[in-house]
């Protein structure tokens, strides 16, 4: 994943997590169009931001994060009181183009799915390590743990499955997925209501930002009515 815009006469630099970008691609499309900023967003996964942030000190005018991540920043004085909620995304399943369509309508439905899965490939990330404390929840992780594949990103896991062949089954933020059905990818549906899991995201300006005041402005937008329905038309509940 790359950036929105270049840096050239750049306003705010913004670090995301993956999952919100079809939605938080559309809402900057508004932003930089009212505002007349220029806006450049680099898309990680939590886990990365986390490590760019506190280990290597990485500098950006704006982050957006899970809240319980957002939260460690505040502590350690990396952002500013600001916050705004950008919305939630839940887990989804998806196949490679051709593949055969798994039946996921329900828990039972999703674990026979596992089983017969030739290999079941998902993220190291937050959503990653919630899918696998669910298939240990549902009782399938320990049989079919040997044939899973793990990947840094969501990024990896679409791409693993567009190559892929057989009966794979892959699980990543449904936003990611739709990111890729241009691409061939099919996407089976959401996990089963009693297993779905919800991660929420939001916003705030870095303490010390270049941009200090555009960075304020860019997290107060992404909390109007047109942001909003700009996030939730791209997956972005």
């Amino acid at each position: 994943m790359g950036s929105v815009h270049s840096a050239a006469a750049l306003d705010v630099a913004v670090l995301s997590a993956g999952a919100v970008e079809p939605g938080l691609v559309a809402a900057i499309a508004l932003y930089q169009k009212e505002s007349g900023r220029k806006v450049a967003v680099t898309f990680n996964t939590a886990p990365q931001i986390r490590e760019r942030v506190e280990k290597k000190g990485d500098k950006f005018d704006v982050v957006i994060v899970p809240p319980a991540v957002m939260d460690a920043f505040a502590e350690a004085g990396r952002v500013e009181p600001d916050r705004v909620t950008l919305g939630r995304v839940g887990q989804g399943v998806a196949v490679r183009p051709g593949a055969p369509v798994p039946d996921i309508s329900s828990v039972e439905a999703l674990k026979r799915a596992m089983l017969e899965a030739e290999s079941v490939v998902f993220n190291r990330a937050t959503g990653g390590q919630y899918i696998e404390s669910m298939l240990r929840k549902i009782g399938v992780y320990d049989q079919i743990e040997s044939k899973t594949a793990r990947y840094a990103s969501a990024q990896e896991v679409m791409n693993h499955l567009l190559k892929g062949k057989g009966r794979e089954v892959g699980f990543a933020p449904m936003t990611e997925i739709m990111l890729y059905k241009d691409k061939g990818l099919r996407f089976v549906g959401p996990l089963p209501a009693e297993v779905q899991q919800y991660n929420a995201y939001v916003a705030s300006p870095m303490r010390g930002a270049a941009n200090a005041q555009a960075a304020t402005a860019l997290v107060r937008f992404l909390g109007t009515a047109p942001a909003k329905s700009a996030l939730a038309a791209g997956g972005v509940e």
